[in-house]
């Protein structure tokens, strides 16, 4: 009888997605005077020297052989850095996601692990040296004035790239290893995560999809409802059991989440950016934006600048 291996199961994990962004090397000799805000899920390993950052405003000194986690829309705040030798530190940065929800909450990764195993390090350092240089392989080809990067600001046109049949088999060796640095990452911190994942229901990843994608013209209750197939009641339980509210405030939180973003990363003009989220004017937004965070968007925008914000 033949060795048949099969497995058809829908499983938790059907909706990963992981795809590599960047692979940055970074020596810093002194402290950055902004602030930063990441777009991607992003892991760092210290390499020397010491420093002290903030994320989202809670200090985190570190030191060599420090691995550090950082969810994405997460706030980077530099405190100190050491002036003995530069703080070095090797960064990757990707998209990882189980269907809405952020892999490395869902797992509740620590932002820092200061204790793993100096064995482990070395594999991670030198299996990220080995990505990097594939990556950069797969770059050679393409203009870099075409590629979009943090140091270019997302808010600039960049051109989709087609990739080839070549291209592609080296994407995807790319994305492969990628994964499989994400999973040596993950045994090595095996031991500070928890046995089981944070558990949410699947309607909730559909719901959470769902509105992502309609914030321009926000769905109301009665169309979340209708498209689990669940009454209203039962979305409001199912909700308020995972988020701890209701799902038109989700809606809400997602709307101005959105605005956040976009007041933060474009230059976008706060008409259009109350356009992109379902507001009917400007007046609207700017009052709900208020209600949220006490200051109008154009205030919020001014105080970002004030502080040198930018994305990285």
């Amino acid at each position: 009888m033949k060795n048949l291996i099969e497995f058809s199961n829908q499983s938790s994990l059907d909706h990963l997605n992981i795809n590599i962004r960047w692979l940055k090397e970074w020596k810093l000799s002194k402290r950055r005077e902004h602030m930063y805000i990441f777009p991607y899920t992003t892991f760092w390993i210290v390499l020397s020297g010491t420093a002290v950052i903030e994320l989202n405003h809670i200090r985190y000194p570190l030191k060599k052989g420090d691995i550090v986690s950082i969810a994405p829309k997460t706030a980077l705040a530099w405190g100190e850095v050491s002036a003995d030798q530069p703080f070095h530190y090797l960064s990757l940065a990707c998209e990882a996601k189980v269907g809405a929800m952020d892999f490395i909450h869902s797992y509740r990764f620590p932002h820092v692990v200061s204790d793993a195993p100096s064995e482990d390090i070395h594999a991670l350092i030198e299996e990220w040296r080995r990505l990097a240089d594939d990556y950069n392989a797969f770059l050679q080809p393409f203009d870099e004035k075409d590629i979009k990067s943090s140091e270019k600001g997302y808010d600039k046109p960049f051109p989709l790239f087609k990739l080839n049949t070549d291209q592609t088999i080296q994407h995807l060796k790319i994305r492969a290893k990628g994964m499989l640095w994400v999973q040596q990452l993950f045994q090595t911190i095996r031991y500070r995560l928890p046995e089981h994942p944070v558990s949410y229901d699947d309607r909730v990843f559909e719901i959470c999809d769902y509105v992502e994608k309609r914030l321009d013209k926000p769905p109301s209750l009665e169309d979340l409802a209708t498209y689990v197939s669940l009454s209203k009641e039962q979305l409001r339980t199912l909700f308020q059991t995972t988020y701890g509210l209701s799902p038109m405030k989700y809606v809400r939180h997602a709307r101005l989440q959105r605005a956040r973003d976009l007041l933060m990363l474009t230059s976008y003009p706060i008409k259009d950016i109350a356009s992109q989220i379902g507001f009917e004017d400007q007046h609207h937004f700017s009052r709900a934006f208020q209600q949220s965070e006490g200051m109008s968007p154009m205030a919020y925008r001014r105080r970002l600048l004030q502080h040198g914000i930018k994305h990285e």
